[in-house]
């Protein structure tokens, strides 16, 4: 959930994440359900929600926790926010679900939306909604606010566009940015703190002119998983 980017290609883009996370989190498994007529494939964390899925019909979406800044948590929340996302597709567009799904009583959160029509960026504080429309053309890259404070979130960031400048816009770059050691491990992109939290996953979308992939790495087993919607 800690690391997002998103990268532009010349078919489509891809949207990849590295879940900083207890170890503990790791065991999990690809799923392929549907929901309202949407297909989707997601790796189901232990508590029943994801914070990523991807769908044959491209309304694709990732979950980091936290919004501007690192909160002071409030239990009990009213549920765990990787079922708030698998709610996304209970609603026919991402206007509707931002107008009237019910974020009160969750945690603080960042979501993005990528879908053929969309492309947005939702914080919730807590207490309100953030929403910022992005550019489908840009290069982007997220860091969790929950275990990145603005200094080093920045340095994460300008360390992304440096990797990319030097690059194109493929798997192989999005497999360097999300493999990515050259930072000190406690802040870097493939992070490790004591064994209490580390980046246990690695997953890509890649969506093209014909299909939409997701592959995911447990970290954790080093299992490694594909599949095309």
């Amino acid at each position: 959930m800690c690391l997002v980017t998103y990268l532009p290609t010349s078919t489509g883009y891809i949207l990849s994440s590295n879940r900083d996370e207890e170890p503990a989190r790791a065991q999990t498994q690809l799923i392929q359900e549907s929901i309202n007529h949407a297909d989707l494939v997601y790796p189901k964390d232990i508590k029943g929600g994801s914070w990523i899925f991807a769908s044959k019909q491209r309304k694709n979406i990732v979950l980091l926790n936290g919004a501007f800044k690192l909160h002071k948590r409030q239990l009990p929340y009213r549920m765990s926010r990787g079922l708030m996302v698998k709610a996304y597709y209970e609603f026919d567009s991402t206007a509707n679900f931002l107008q009237n799904y019910d974020f009160q009583g969750l945690e603080p959160f960042t979501l993005i939306i990528h879908e053929p029509k969309t492309f947005v960026e939702l914080r919730w504080d807590g207490k309100h909604k953030h929403v910022k429309t992005l550019k489908k053309s840009e290069q982007l890259v997220w860091s969790s606010c929950t275990l990145y404070n603005e200094q080093l979130e920045k340095q994460r960031s300008d360390h992304y566009y440096q990797l990319i400048d030097s690059k194109k816009s493929d798997l192989s770059l999005a497999s360097l940015i999300h493999n990515d050691t050259q930072l000190p491990s406690d802040y870097g992109f493939i992070m490790h703190r004591d064994n209490r939290v580390k980046t246990i996953s690695t997953t890509h979308i890649i969506v093209n002119d014909s299909t939409t992939r997701l592959e995911y790495f447990n970290r954790e087993t080093n299992e490694k998983s594909s599949v095309i919607l």
